[in-house]
């Protein structure tokens, strides 16, 4: 004798919730990758040219501590 399976109930509107849960989450991780790119990553922060003015600091920090040294 075969055992008879009991129906599964499935809730649409649980499956559809999930299904817009899962999609909101990749267009945020879209956009956020999107936004890490264009500001030049996260590391110096939103400024386009966080890295040069980083160089011109310690350039500037350089010559402080060097250029007495030749005088």
């Amino acid at each position: 004798m075969k055992r008879e399976e009991k129906p599964q109930v499935v809730d649409l509107n649980e499956r559809r919730k999930a299904l817009q849960a899962k999609e909101a989450a990749a267009k945020a991780a879209q956009a956020k990758a999107a936004r890490q790119a264009k500001t030049g990553g996260s590391m110096l922060g939103g400024r386009k040219h966080a890295g040069l003015i980083v160089v011109v600091i310690a350039l500037v920090l350089m010559a402080i501590y060097v250029l007495p040294r030749f005088l």
